[in-house]
């Protein structure tokens, strides 16, 4: 596990996100939490795709993310948060948010909407501090079982369980396939 501290442009980024998501009523709260909460959570988990996706480019990492601050119209964004140039496998990225969280979590309709290469397993303290845990196959993630935790049924793994991001970042360098 690594653990980033966003930089304050990383900071306005996300929230600057959140209000054009929010002026442009785009998406749909379909976890069944307040208004505020759901602009929270699309304010967070912009922030770890930013800070992880930024941390790959310092390490030298070439990513693709043309749509990463463009909010989506629809239900779901289909696309990969980001694309690995050299493997060419779309990765999402899942964050974790609140004290009590401990799983990468993944709705089930999101899920078979489209399945991408490799999911990141975040989890996000504070604005002060984002632990990155690790990775696994979307492949892999198919033939977990899903759970409802509170907000519909779920693919679902315990960010311990994943492989670490070390691994992840270090094949990256490499310009390895990730497996």
């Amino acid at each position: 596990m690594i653990k980033i501290k966003p930089t304050p442009k990383e900071l306005q980024q996300s929230f600057d996100f959140m209000i054009a998501y929010k002026e442009g009523d785009f998406g749909k709260n379909v976890l069944g939490v307040s208004t505020e909460e759901f602009f929270e959570f699309i304010r967070i988990g912009k922030l770890c795709e930013i800070v992880l996706i930024n941390h790959l480019i310092q390490n030298k990492i070439k990513i693709t993310a043309k749509e990463l601050l463009i909010p989506c119209p629809d239900k779901h964004r289909k696309g990969p948060d980001f694309i690995i140039a050299h493997s060419n496998q779309e990765v999402d990225v899942k964050a974790a948010n609140k004290s009590f969280h401990k799983r990468l979590l993944i709705r089930d309709d999101q899920f078979k909407a489209h399945i991408h290469d490799i999911y990141i397993g975040a989890k996000y303290i504070d604005d002060s501090g984002i632990e990155f845990w690790g990775y696994i196959l979307g492949q892999d993630l198919k033939n977990t079982n899903s759970i409802n935790f509170g907000h519909g049924t779920c693919k679902n793994i315990l960010l311990s369980d994943l492989k670490p991001i070390e691994l992840f970042i270090e094949k990256c360098k490499k310009g390895e396939t990730i497996n």
